[in-house]
C-alpha cells in the first residue's frame, strides 16, 4: 500500500497549516527522510520529510489549507501501482483527472491581461473556464475575482497589486480573528525606567561575550524577567480549556520573531523557569538562527504558555497586542526612550520604556494582571538579580 504524507503538527494549538513549497515533484524518486516541502501556517516553516523511500506523487498543492494529520501527498514503493489521485485544482474544488496539457495551450492563445494572469496563478484557476468581458473578449482581473467569488471593486488601472488572503495570510488572520471575538482582551500599561538595566548590561555585556561567545540582549532580560513573575503569579501562566481553566506547571515563552513578508514566527524557549540568563541568551540566539533559515522544528513551536513580542526593535513605544490561543496573557515590549522624568522633585533624564500585558478577562483577574506586570516592572528596574545564576523551582 502507497504511504500517506500527511499535514504535520507544527504546534498544539494549530487547526490548519499549507505547503509553502513542494521541494519534489510528481513522479520523483525520493529517499526516506529526504525533505518535501516546506511546510507553513501562522507560527511555523518548517521541512516535512519523506516517512518511506519510494516514488512521491501530490495531493496538495501550494497555498490550499490542510488539516494536521489530514493526507497532502503519497510514496508509492517500488512495485506498488500508483493509484487514482484526488487532486485540489482550487481551494474549493477536487477533480479525480489530472488537466490534460490541451487547457495550457488554449489559455496560451486567450487574450488575458497581466494581472489577470497573475491572480488566476493565485487562485489555481483555469483562464480558459473564464469569460472575458474587456476590449476583443480580453480577461480583465475582476473577471477572474468575479469566477473566485470576490466582487470587484475598483478599476484595474486603479490597483497596483491583488494579493489574495490564503495560505499563512489567512490561516494567521482567522487565528487572530478567533481570538478577538473568544477572549476578553484587556490591556495593562506600565512605564519602567530602565536606566539601572543599560548600566548593568553594558557592564556584563564584554564578559559574555568574550566567554560565552553570546551577547546578553534585552528581550533575554525581559524573558528571565516574566519567567520570574510568573511563577509568582501561576494564574497569568495559564489557559482556558473545555470550559477549565488550566495552570501550567511550566514557563514556556514565547518569543515573537518577524519573517520578512512572512508574518511573525514565534518560537518557544521552553521552562524558562529552570535556566539562567546565559541559557536564555543563547537559546534565543539559536531560535532566530534556526529562523532566519527556516529550520524551526515543531518542537520549537509547541507548547507555549505566554508570548512576549518586542516592537521596541522597530523603534515602536507601544502596542496592544493580540492574545496568542490557547494562551491567556501576551506582553508587548516598546522602544526604549531618553527623556525627563521628576525623580524626588527634580528633573532627570532617564531610559524609559512601556510593558503592555494584554490579557484574556474570562482567566485572570484584573489584580492578579496588575500585580504580575508590577512584578516584571520591579525586576527590570531593580536588576541585579536577573544576572545571578539563580534558577526557580516549580
Amino acid at each position: 500500500m502507497p504511504i500517506d504524507v500527511v499535514m504535520p503538527r507544527t504546534s498544539s494549538s494549530m487547526t490548519q497549516g499549507f505547503v509553502g513549497k513542494w521541494l519534489k515533484n510528481d513522479g520523483e524518486k525520493v529517499e526516506k527522510g529526504e525533505p518535501l516541502a516546506l511546510i507553513e501556517d501562522e507560527k511555523a516553516s518548517v521541512e516535512l520529510e519523506s516517512p518511506s523511500a519510494g516514488i512521491f506523487y501530490r495531493r496538495k498543492p501550494e497555498g490550499v489549507a490542510a488539516k494536521p494529520d489530514e493526507i497532502i501527498g503519497l510514496i508509492v514503493r517500488l512495485g506498488e501501482e500508483v493509484p487514482r489521485i484526488e487532486v485540489m485544482t482550487s481551494p474549493e474544488r477536487k477533480e479525480k483527472v489530472a488537466v490534460p496539457k490541451k487547457v495550457e495551450e488554449i489559455e496560451m492563445r486567450l487574450r488575458v491581461s497581466p494581472l489577470a494572469r497573475q491572480l488566476a496563478e493565485k487562485h489555481a484557476v483555469s483562464l480558459s473556464k473564464i469569460e472575458g468581458t474587456g476590449p476583443r473578449g480580453m480577461i480583465t482581473s475582476n473577471d477572474v475575482l468575479s469566477f473566485v467569488g470576490h466582487a470587484p471593486e475598483l478599476a484595474e488601472e486603479e490597483i497596483k497589486e491583488i494579493i489574495p488572503l490564503t495560505g499563512w495570510r489567512k490561516v494567521m488572520a482567522d487565528r487572530v480573528s478567533h481570538s478577538k471575538r473568544t477572549a476578553a482582551h484587556i490591556t495593562t500599561i506600565a512605564e519602567v525606567d530602565v536606566s539601572e538595566l543599560i548600566n548593568l548590561r553594558k557592564e556584563a555585556h564584554p564578559l559574555y561575550d568574550e566567554e560565552m561567545k553570546t551577547h546578553v540582549t534585552f528581550t533575554a532580560l525581559v524573558v528571565r524577567a516574566t519567567g520570574q513573575a510568573l511563577r509568582n503569579y501561576p494564574i497569568v501562566n495559564s489557559s482556558l480549556a473545555d470550559g477549565k481553566i488550566v495552570i501550567r506547571k511550566h514557563c514556556n515563552i514565547g518569543v515573537a520573531m518577524a519573517r520578512e513578508s512572512e508574518g511573525l514566527i514565534v518560537p518557544v524557549i521552553h521552562h524558562v523557569e529552570e535556566k539562567s540568563l546565559m541559557e536564555i541568551s543563547q537559546a534565543l540566539e539559536h531560535l532566530k538562527e534556526k529562523a532566519l533559515n527556516k529550520r524551526l522544528s515543531p518542537e520549537d513551536l509547541r507548547e507555549g504558555t505566554f508570548t512576549i513580542t518586542n516592537v521596541g526593535m522597530l523603534g515602536v513605544i507601544m502596542n496592544t497586542p493580540i492574545i496568542n490561543p490557547p494562551e491567556s496573557a501576551i506582553l508587548g515590549v516598546g522602544a526604549i526612550v531618553k527623556r525627563p522624568v521628576v525623580i524626588d522633585d527634580k528633573i532627570q533624564i532617564r531610559s524609559m520604556m512601556y510593558l503592555c500585558l494584554s490579557y484574556d478577562h474570562r482567566v485572570i483577574d484584573g489584580m492578579p494582571a496588575v500585580l504580575f506586570l508590577q512584578k516584571v516592572k520591579q525586576l527590570l528596574e531593580n536588576p541585579r538579580g536577573l544576572f545571578r545564576d539563580e534558577r526557580t523551582s516549580a
